[in-house]
Formats: structure tokens, C-alpha cells, sequence
């Protein structure tokens, strides 16, 4: 083999492809469903790096069926299930998935009878890469809207890292794409050539394992029944004087325990679980909090949470207690959560605030 760069960096994306796969199947991270995605996303990335490598160097040239082309058509389809089942709570495989590996099959399939296929296909192969980072983005944008309205944990700090993977590999499309043009020069170097390209996606496997590693294994996620909830608070069709009576009851009683019990200090209340505590349904004390107190059930939870804060400030002027304790005290698990929600209501951080009580 010779030791050019491109064989570097081919030689060393496979071995860390497929040593985190390994680590991702492990007891300690396989608990979550989208791991398995993301291994198998990994592995393809070895795979199909292992078959450039041996093509680059000229082993097996003679018995190496030309379909490179074809494992880039599970990089979007495992980038997006990945995405999904990190975001959905009871997600499960079902067999209309397979068809998103079909033009997987069907380019092993046509080079398999002597088809060279994919010199034609790679603006293909890269539009349907982008349509999956966009189909990506359309679920991080449906959690983001459905999460503040069943949950009192709203820290999208992970969405965060989801924008920023499927950014990544959009950048990676965007690189292969000048690269197939010929690329541009700057200062007599073409950029992006091959070894420019691999180098990326070097970097974007350092990505995934660093996240990877670094992900909470504990996250809020959604389910089919937050999606219809949502969708019938968000629903046009009028409430009957009836039903309205009804929630007007049920406003009261919530109030009235959040006032009595407090459960906005369990930093991991969500709707399910106080619609259980009330013995109520989910749908109509989402109803109740949203078309009678007017707000969403994050919204809601915080305020009190906010106002509990407010008084422990108050009443510990002397220092006592920490901002830090304080937070954890009235159910908060994030401090820029709590420090953005305690700035909107007061117009003052926590410290900020404290101070101000200390003149």
C-alpha cells in the first residue's frame, strides 16, 4: 500500500468507523434505538472506505464489481432514521422502511449484470442525500413544537447536536458536488479535490464519535400520542359551552393542586404524568391548560417554577443558597434554561436579581 494521504486518511476513517460501530452495539449505548442507525451509518462509512481504499491501491480491481456509488444511497436513509428514532419515543421499524434501501439494491442489482452506473448517477445520489438532511430538519422542527406542550423539560441542547450532523453532512454534499465540477483553486491549489473531500469526511466521523461518547442517555423524547394531543390543541374547531364549563372545572382543580402539591419541582413532570396524578386525561388537561390558563404545559410548568424561584431569592438573601442550588430546588436540570426563562419574567438574570434585592 502506498503511504499517500488519501490512503492516510482512508485507512484511518475506516478503523475509527468501525471501532465506534463496535462501541455503539455495546450494553452502555445500544439502549437507544437510534444507535443502531448510527452504527450501522458508521459501518457503511468503513465499508464503503474499505472498498475505496483497496480500488485506490489496485487490490482486487479485477474481481471488485464498480458500485462504490451504491453505499451512498444508505447514508441518507440511515442519517435520517437516525434522526427520527433519536426524537421518537415509540418508534419502531416497520417494513415500508425498506423501501428507502431499494436504490441501494437496485445499483448493487444493475452493476451486478454489468451496468456501470455510477459515473450517471452522483447529482442523484447527492439530491437524494439533501432530501434526507431536509426531511432530518422537518423532524427536529415537529419535536421542537411538540415538546413545550408535554413537557415541563425543554433543553434542546440535543437538537442542537442533530442540526449541526445533518449540517455537516450537507457540507459534505456541497464538497463532493464542487469536487465533481473540478473544484476551485485558490493559490495554484484545486480545492476541494479527493484528498480535500476524504479529509472532511475524516472530521465528520470525529464528529459522530465525539457526540456519540458525550450524549446523555437520558433525553425527553415524543410519542404518537404528544403528536395528536398537539394536533387537536392546534385544531380550529370550536369548544362546546359544555365542554368549555368542563375545562373550566378541571383549571381550577389543576391550579389549585399546583398550588397545594407543587409537582412543577419534579424536573421531570410531563404531561403524561400529572394527567395520571389528577386521574384525568392527557387530552383534556392538555385542553384545559392551553385553551383555558392560555399557555402551552412548558409555559405553565416554568411560571411556577419561576415564582417559587423569585421567593427563595427572597427569602435567602443572605446567600444561603446558590443560583445553582436554587435552579435544582425549584425543578430546573439546565441553567440556560433557567437563567433565559428567569430574564424573560423578571428582565433580570438570577444573580442580576439577587443583587438587586441586596441594595
Amino acid at each position: 500500500m502506498q503511504l499517500e494521504p488519501i490512503s492516510i486518511i482512508l485507512t484511518i476513517v475506516i478503523w475509527q468507523s468501525f471501532l465506534f460501530a463496535g462501541v455503539l452495539c455495546t450494553p452502555k449505548y445500544n439502549k437507544k434505538p437510534g444507535n443502531k442507525f448510527l452504527a450501522l451509518l458508521l459501518l457503511t462509512f468503513g465499508l464503503h472506505f474499505f472498498y475505496n481504499l483497496l480500488y485506490a491501491n489496485g487490490y482486487l480491481v479485477e474481481v471488485l464489481p464498480p458500485y462504490s456509488c451504491a453505499y451512498g444511497f444508505l447514508y441518507g436513509p440511515l442519517l435520517y432514521l437516525y434522526v427520527k428514532f433519536h426524537l421518537r419515543k415509540d418508534a419502531q421499524f416497520k417494513g415500508l422502511y425498506w423501501m428507502h434501501f431499494i436504490p441501494f439494491v437496485l445499483v448493487i442489482t444493475l452493476v451486478s449484470f454489468g451496468y456501470l452506473i455510477c459515473k450517471n448517477i452522483a447529482m442523484v445520489l447527492l439530491a437524494t442525500i439533501f432530501v434526507y438532511c431536509v426531511a432530518g430538519f422537518v423532524e427536529i422542527a415537529v419535536y421542537k413544537r411538540i415538546l413545550p406542550q408535554v413537557s415541563s423539560n425543554t433543553n434542546f441542547s440535543e437538537t442542537r447536536w442533530l442540526k449541526t450532523f445533518l449540517s455537516a453532512m450537507l457540507v459534505l454534499v456541497f464538497l463532493d458536488i464542487l469536487k465533481n465540477q473540478g473544484g476551485f483553486e485558490i493559490g495554484g491549489i484545486i480545492l476541494p479535490n479527493e484528498s480535500f473531500v476524504q479529509f472532511a469526511v475524516l472530521l465528520f466521523v470525529n464528529l459522530i464519535i465525539y457526540q456519540g461518547l458525550k450524549s446523555p442517555l437520558s433525553f425527553q423524547q415524543i410519542s404518537a400520542s404528544d403528536l395528536h394531543v398537539t394536533s387537536e390543541n392546534n385544531s380550529k374547531r370550536n369548544i362546546s359551552k359544555s365542554d368549555k364549563d368542563e375545562l373550566d372545572k378541571l383549571a381550577m382543580q389543576v391550579e389549585k393542586h399546583m398550588e397545594t402539591k407543587k409537582p412543577y419541582l419534579n424536573p421531570d413532570l410531563d404531561l403524561s404524568s400529572l394527567a395520571e396524578t389528577l386521574e384525568i386525561s392527557v387530552r383534556s388537561l392538555s385542553q384545559s391548560i392551553n385553551h383555558i390558563l392560555g399557555q402551552n404545559f412548558s409555559d405553565y410548568i416554568n411560571s411556577y417554577r419561576i415564582k417559587a424561584a423569585e421567593n427563595l431569592l427572597q427569602n435567602n438573601n443572605d446567600q444561603d443558597l446558590t443560583i445553582k442550588e436554587i435552579m435544582y430546588d425549584v425543578g430546573f436540570n439546565s441553567r440556560s434554561v433557567f437563567n433565559t426563562l428567569f430574564k424573560k419574567k423578571t428582565g433580570l438574570t438570577p444573580s442580576q436579581y439577587r443583587s438587586q434585592l441586596g441594595k
